[in-house]
């Protein structure tokens, strides 16, 4: 797979693949999702803490093979200011319940040292950091004890298909040698994963061939803003578990609580009052979309835009497209052509957010 999208990205996001000390800066400001790589040398070689899950793929709306992941997730918009940020939160979530895990803090601090890689196609940012010997060599061991204790995985949500979506699916974490990986992998891997390890200066780091402390000059300390995005912060966030009522709904609530948001540059993007495109309309970039991210981008850009006219205002048109991009395939579709359709759901979806207290 190509790490180069054909044509400027939206937003001026970088559309090269590249690993540095840093994210250049739009980069920073506009990433979809993030996450943490931790990494060890043991006797001359690199060793990878992953996680060995079943990956959960938003475009077929179904789990992937079991294989090894990344730790990392999507950013919650209007909340997260801070790739750092995000990744901790997703590290955590993964790893939060394990007796002897490594907290906030003790994560940001191994950060200092650290480099990124960025991954153009999904806006990822995976932050590859350093650990001491003594710090997390036996969490897997620790994540095992726990997954034991606690017995099987009893929190999901039910998404419109009837589909169980449940919190994470890891069998277990290991620490994985860099050679099982390059040249070739020994092992199933997520697409994430599969994708990150063709960005060429990565490779030679897990190789060998690269020294980051050499490659990648200081850029001093990393400062990590944690403050919450604006005012919203944890508004707009759905009872989770609850139902919409009335036959035929969905349980809108399901789509809510950040996830279904917007990419941040949505907002603000259409002052004017809009005009719908017809079905067969596309973005410039649309073209050489070839993977889920940018293609859900393109139809949020198209739904946003009908949406926005039947909106009491842009906020809540934005977190009703970002509750429709849920949605299955060939709903979706539908509410791109079917304007009355359209106009059901977003009553719906206005219906439940009034009862939520997000809509006065």
């Amino acid at each position: 797979m190509s790490m180069y999208l054909s044509g400027p990205m939206p937003g001026g996001l970088s559309s090269d693949a590249y690993c540095d000390r840093r994210l250049r800066p739009l980069d920073a400001e506009h990433y979809s999702a993030a996450g943490i790589l931790p990494y060890r040398r043991s006797q001359g070689s690199v060793e990878l803490l992953l996680p060995k899950e079943r990956p959960w793929n938003s475009f077929t709306q179904a789990y992937d093979p079991v294989g090894w992941n990344l730790f990392g997730g999507k950013r919650v918009p209007r909340q997260e200011r801070s790739v750092e940020t995000t990744a901790v939160r997703c590290f955590l979530e993964s790893v939060d319940q394990v007796d002897g895990a490594p907290g906030h803090e003790a994560l940001y601090g191994m950060m200092q040292g650290s480099f990124v890689v960025w991954y153009p196609m999904g806006k990822f940012a995976l932050l590859v950091i350093e650990v001491p010997e003594d710090i997390m060599a036996d969490l897997p061991e620790r994540f095992a004890t726990s997954k034991k204790q606690a017995g099987p995985s009893k929190d999901f949500r039910i998404l419109p298909m009837g589909i169980k979506k449940y919190v994470k699916q890891i069998d277990e974490l290991v620490w994985v040698p860099a050679s099982s990986l390059v040249p070739e992998a020994k092992e199933e891997l997520s697409d994430l994963l599969s994708n990150v390890l063709q960005v060429e200066t990565f490779r030679d780091f897990l190789t060998g061939d690269l020294d980051p402390a050499k490659a990648f000059p200081d850029a001093g300390p990393v400062e990590i803003d944690r403050t919450p995005l604006g005012d919203s912060a944890g508004k707009g966030k759905g009872k989770k578990g609850g139902k919409a009522k009335g036959k035929g709904k969905l349980d809108w609530r399901s789509f809510m609580g950040g996830k279904g948001m917007m990419y941040p540059g949505m907002k603000g993007a259409f002052p004017m009052p809009p005009m719908p495109f017809p079905p067969e309309f596309y973005s410039p970039y649309a073209a050489a979309a070839s993977t889920a991210e940018i293609q859900r981008q393109m139809y949020g850009e198209q739904l946003y835009m009908l949406v926005q006219p039947m909106s009491p205002n842009p906020y809540l048109a934005q977190k009703i497209t970002g509750m429709l991009l849920e949605l299955p395939q060939n709903e979706l579709m539908m509410n791109l052509t079917n304007q009355e359709e359209l106009r059901r759901r977003v009553g719906e979806a206005l219906e439940v957010l009034r009862e939520d207290g997000v809509v006065g």
